[in-house]
């Protein structure tokens, strides 16, 4: 390993964390995943969090770490030390970065994961040389981002606010997992397409997704969706495309704000490519003020999954351009 500067990404999900050795080039040495128990309080994930990252840093002794990033799904406080409405509720209100910086004795700062893989994107991903970029994270949630000259923009929370829960059908809708009514999260991230899944499974017990969930020993989910979608089942088809024309929507309305020069889409959903940046991308132009989307440019996040990790520790690293 080349002698240069590192940091370490913590990139929290709901499911499980993943931890790994960043190099300032933004390249993950080294990673490995944490399983978090829906018992668990602050202090046992602190200490799992904790012996992991002692493991990495024991196999790279030589390391320059310039300290701990951490990308939190959820929104953070102005400290940028804890958060809150996140997916792991122990740690909420918790000094996550605080504690967990203390115990190595190196400088911790926690982002919103969105904002955190935005700036990853922005900082090491094929668009890095927009100059406004935004990023749509669609996944169990929808985390929204946008970097001005690889820098994060920021107007509460760590981020956009809650972007992602933009009010597209009011009162008469469903509510999202935190309990907005009618917004974009309700019915177009994962957490709603897993529910759109699992209706239709009902309705069509003997239909490819519904075998495919089953098979599994499991209900349908979103991936089951993705994997049917691209295996080229209409009906799954039928659903991305859905949820891509609830999506440019808002990405239609956050153009017209924010004036990106390229918007990316990000996140878990993303796995389904071109099914679902292609009707996101239709809807938005068909929608939005051509002055606005005619300059935009629409394509898939070139980080995938890794961007969450690597934007958890490149807040640790100074920004690449002026």
């Amino acid at each position: 390993m080349s002698q240069q500067d590192f940091a370490i990404g913590i990139d929290i999900g709901g499911g499980s964390t993943k931890i790994g050795l960043v190099s300032t080039g933004g390249e993950i040495i080294e990673r490995r995943r944490v399983v978090v128990g829906d018992t668990d309080d602050a202090d046992t994930i602190v200490a799992q969090y904790a012996e992991t990252v002692r493991d990495i840093l024991g196999a790279h002794p030589a390391a320059r770490v310039l300290g701990i990033g951490i990308g939190f799904p959820g929104r953070i406080h102005p400290d940028n030390l804890s958060g809150d409405l996140g997916n792991i509720p122990a740690l909420d209100d918790f000094p996550l970065a605080e504690r967990i910086g203390g115990l190595f004795s190196l400088p911790a700062r926690m982002e919103n994961d969105g904002t955190a893989a935005g700036l990853a994107e922005a900082m090491f991903g094929k668009d890095r040389a927009a100059r406004r970029l935004l990023l749509i994270a669609a996944g169990t949630g929808i985390g929204v981002a946008l970097t001005i000259d690889g820098k994060p923009f920021i107007t509460s929370g760590g981020g956009l606010g809650n972007a992602g829960q933009l009010i597209i059908h009011g009162s008469d809708g469903r509510p999202c997992r935190q309990g907005c009514v009618g917004c974009l999260e309700s019915l177009a991230s994962g957490d709603a397409l897993n529910g759109i899944a699992r209706r239709y499974c009902v309705e069509v017990p003997d239909s490819p997704l519904a075998r495919r969930a089953s098979d599994h020993g499991r209900e349908a989910d979103a991936s089951d969706v993705i994997a049917t979608a691209l295996a080229g089942d209409a009906a799954a088809k039928a659903m991305l495309s859905d949820v891509g024309r609830w999506l440019g929507r808002g990405a239609a309305t956050w153009a017209q704000i924010f004036a990106p020069d390229v918007i990316l889409l990000g996140g878990g959903l993303s796995a389904a490519g071109d099914l679902l940046l292609a009707p996101l991308e239709r809807e938005a132009r068909l929608s939005g003020l051509d002055l606005y989307l005619a300059p935009v440019r629409f394509a898939l996040a070139s980080l995938g999954n890794d961007a969450g990790i690597i934007g958890a520790a490149a807040q640790i690293f100074p920004t690449t351009k002026p």
